[in-house]
């Protein structure tokens, strides 16, 4: 027990609770007894539990605290719940922020970078989080990036890492190319600038090659947000349609040349109202039939315009379409009709074949283009309602080239104007589809084509502070990778990054052999996307010391899945995507047994500032953890931030809160405290010796540890703190109800309700809990090893209960009665209740309602 003589303001047998000193203490105790540790070899069950990779791009703030508080209070449940915790912690130190930095302060990366870790993870120690530190390590130690060289080369090797030339987004701001999923809503996801179409020579990964399974597998994924995984169906974007092969014309426009041009549609129905055939401006098969020609200026100056718009603004409905027709035709393989060949701006080469056929009868862009530049509007499908299906139902041919629409029809209903199909349903999916797609396909000219709308991710990045692509460029070998005994390719720490210093500019790095001839090569000067680091770091946790493979097999098989992973909504597609992409990859190179990373996903919700923004160091607006922790302490913080808001909201962050958190975690301490007055650790609860104010505590905490637990269960944090709240205040209730007579407390109550206070609290205010556990209760082991309280049911059963006695339906009485009395009984009792208002009255029906109520019918 610990000296009570320190005064509480309210108790003078209750020490004073001293949050600064009492987190310190714990803090270094359990830092020198590596209290978190996990064991590789524990016959507990495995829990890995995972707050998404950190950046270090100074001290952490609210938002930091927010997730990994509730990661930490997660790790430290399921550890009192009996499993072996694996609860890691480094940081994704790679990247744009760090390397700007160092050019803005005239330091290297490296160093800025380290700092910034430092400065976290001192924070991280002050909150109290429970990580196993020995496992720590960065994305920019050579020790881990190696490994990212060496998955790259495995990936080569397996034909799943290529080079290709084709048009990327370049961000002007950031001065490097960006993967499709890194273009949000049109723009740079890091900065915000509109990227540019430039045609360069980059590095890919082929994700399309697990395009399907990426698909399928989501629905295994029963511990994920719907919302995440529509997001990733939606990305992946598979259709079912056709490929289909016009023939280009000649110069005459109706002479079929050799060269075919395959689009893919998912409506071949569709294909007797093909008026024209549209190429995006990027498309090398657009310049090469203008080149030389009339049309090759305007041609030009719209590629130029096109450049400029992002591709969500092309697809939108408010584009003004603009095009160049190239002087060439197509001709349709179903009839035998000419269709010119127009490059338009809402057309992009990245769907599809990168050709379209226009449709505009059906479809509101194309009928848009074909109005602006007088082509033809085909109608060749509409509902039995429209005036033309009785005009043309039985119409094979195309009579009717022209319409005077507003707007394109929905195009469902049956075909009309088209061929031998005339009649048939139309619509995705339909009769009329299939016989087409077997009609072309027996013709020779096409075939059913699933198309997916994800496309290979472009890791290339031309930037310094990233993993260096392990890659070398021969003249005579061509590409070849770095031999693995000469891994890792390390970054050179000499760069001028203040004078514009890139790796292709430093001699130092990129001049080289090639490891085959041995002539003079050089080596490749991009770096991975930062993305690829934190693709597979959940993996090198279970083994982060291995310098003869990323990690051993038996470990990470041991550990993964993760089992419960914390991060943002915004990482849906981008970092989620990708690390399911690379998992199945490392499965198929047989380094470790699972198909999917991650078994549950908590999407955490923003703290905002008072003025509803999301906390950011580029906006100044964020709050540091310091700023409560000094006043509060750690644990203040820590209860506040999960109290506050359900985890997966967004919440403002709130000043008041944060002090009505501080003064229960006082009072509770006083009211454990108060509770150890009249305790007895060894003793055991009679429940047929407690009087009714033991009895009615006793209840309550069984029905509130069972919601208690529930709530922790479901990651519900706030109201598990509440029903916490609600125990405390039971306590007190009957604290002060036998104020008077404390020797008619139930001691081993007493200590029962004591104890499980500080448990349920302990993975939210660890510091406190720990210094009750030692200091009120007396313990010597860890509350952190303290097991998960045991809740009864049964015993959440009140010995009496509240019923309504009435006479014709009218309330006229309110009676207690045995939980356990029969309807006899209830009568028995509601009838003497209300004896005197029955006198003189004949009850002629009596109606029993269990546990609720007696109602008495009279005349």
């Amino acid at each position: 027990m610990a000296d009570v003589s320190t005064i509480d303001e309210n108790n003078s047998a209750i020490p004073w609770y001293d949050a600064k000193e009492i987190e310190a203490k714990w803090q270094k105790v359990w830092e020198a007894k590596k209290t978190f540790k996990a064991s590789d070899e524990s016959e507990r069950p495995k829990k890995y539990v995972l707050e998404m990779f950190p950046y270090p791009s100074g001290d952490l703030h609210m938002g930091h605290a927010r997730n990994y508080s509730i990661g930490d209070a997660m790790a430290r449940q399921a550890h009192m719940r009996g499993y072996d915790v694996l609860h890691p912690i480094g940081f994704d130190a790679f990247g744009l922020p760090a390397e700007n930095a160092a050019i803005k302060h005239n330091t290297q990366a490296a160093k800025w970078t380290y700092q910034n870790i430092a400065q976290a993870v001192e924070t991280m120690h002050r909150m109290g989080f429970s990580y196993d530190y020995d496992r720590m390590f960065n994305t920019c130690d050579p020790e881990y990036y190696r490994w990212g060289q060496w998955m790259f080369i495995k990936m080569w090797e397996k034909g799943l890492a290529y080079r290709a030339t084709s048009p990327v987004n370049w961000c002007p701001n950031c001065k490097t190319v960006l993967a499709n999923e890194q273009v949000v809503d049109g723009k740079c996801w890091r900065c915000g600038s509109i990227p540019e179409k430039r045609n360069l020579s980059q590095w890919y990964l082929k994700i399309t090659d697990y395009a399907q399974e990426l698909l399928d597998d989501l629905d295994k994924l029963d511990g994920w947000p719907e919302n995440v995984k529509a997001q990733q169906r939606n990305w992946i974007g598979r259709s079912e349609g056709a490929e289909i092969d016009f023939t280009l014309a000649d110069i005459d426009g109706v002479t079929p040349t050799n060269q075919k041009i395959t689009v893919f549609t998912t409506r071949a129905d569709t294909i007797f109202g093909v008026s024209f055939l549209v190429l995006p401006p990027e498309s090398e098969l657009a310049a090469q039939l203008v080149a030389g020609t009339q049309y090759e200026e305007a041609y030009l100056e719209l590629k130029t315009a096109t450049d400029k718009i992002s591709s969500v603004d092309r697809q939108g409905s408010n584009l003004e379409k603009n095009g160049v027709f190239t002087g060439r035709y197509v001709i349709n393989p179903i009839n035998g009709r000419p269709a010119p060949i127009w490059i338009a701006n809402y057309v992009l080469l990245d769907y599809g074949t990168g050709a379209v056929m226009g449709v505009p009868c059906g479809d509101q862009r194309d009928f848009d283009f074909a109005k602006k530049y007088n082509l033809e509007i085909a109608p060749i499908i509409c509902t039995e309602e429209d005036p033309l299906y009785e005009q043309l139902k039985d119409e094979k041919d195309l009579r009717v080239t022209s319409v005077d629409w507003e707007s394109a029809m929905a195009a469902e209903g049956y075909l009309i104007q088209s061929g031998d199909f005339t009649g048939l349903k139309g619509g995705k999916h339909s009769e009329a589809v299939d016989a087409i797609t077997k009609w072309l396909e027996n013709n020779n000219c096409g075939r059913p084509k699933v198309q997916f709308r994800l496309r290979d991710w472009l890791i290339s990045r031309q930037r310094y502070w990233g993993n260096p692509i392990p890659m070398i460029h021969c003249d005579d070998c061509g590409d070849v990778p770095v031999p693995e005994k000469d891994l890792p390719v390390l970054l050179p720490q000499n760069l001028d990054l203040g004078a514009g210093e890139t790796l292709a500019q430093n001699a130092e790095f990129y001049q080289t052999t090639c490891p085959i001839c041995g002539k003079p090569a050089k080596r490749i000067t991009d770096t991975m996307d930062t993305f690829t680091c934190s693709s597979w770091y959940f993996m090198r946790y279970t083994d982060p010391h291995n310098d003869m493979l990323p990690y051993a097999r038996d470990k990470v098989n041991h550990w993964m899945p993760v089992d419960n992973y914390i991060g943002g909504i915004e990482h849906a597609i981008l970092h989620l995507l990708y690390s399911r992409f690379w998992t199945k990859v490392a499965r198929d190179l047989d380094l470790i047994d699972v198909d999917e990373p991650f078994t549950n996903l908590l999407t955490q919700g923003m703290v905002k500032d008072a003025h509803g923004e999301t906390m950011s160091k580029s906006k100044g607006n964020v709050v540091p953890p310091s700023s409560v922790i000094d006043p509060y302490g750690a644990d203040t913080m820590r209860l506040a931030i999960l109290f506050i808001a359900p985890p997966e909201k967004d919440f403002d962050w709130d000043e008041e809160a944060v002090g009505g958190a501080n003064r229960f975690i006082k009072r509770a301490w006083r009211i454990v405290w108060g509770l150890t007055q009249s305790a007895n650790f060894d003793a055991k609860i009679e429940l047929n010796g407690l009087d009714e104010k033991s009895a009615e505590l006793n209840r309550v905490l069984h029905e509130l540890g069972i919601r208690c637990t529930n709530d922790y269960d479901r990651g519900q944090f706030n109201t598990a703190i509440s029903a916490v709240m609600e125990l405390v205040n039971a306590a007190s209730k009957y604290l002060v109800d036998t104020e008077n007579t404390p020797q008619n407390r139930d001691a081993a109550l007493c200590a029962l309700v004591a104890r499980d206070i500080v448990a349920m609290l302990a993975p939210i205010c660890p510091h406190w809990a720990e210094e009750l556990y030692h200091e009120a209760f007396g313990f010597s082991t860890s509350v952190y090893d303290e097991a998960w309280p045991e809740f009864d049911e049964a015993q959440t059963i009140a010995a009496t209960q509240e019923i309504v006695v009435q006479i014709m339906g009218k309330l006229r009485a309110r009676i207690d009665v045995p939980t356990s009395a029969t309807k006899e009984q209830m009568q028995q009792q509601a009838q003497e209740a209300v004896a005197q208002l029955l006198d003189g009255k004949q009850i002629v029906k009596v109606i029993v309602v269990p546990h609720k109520l007696v109602n008495f019918v009279t005349k």
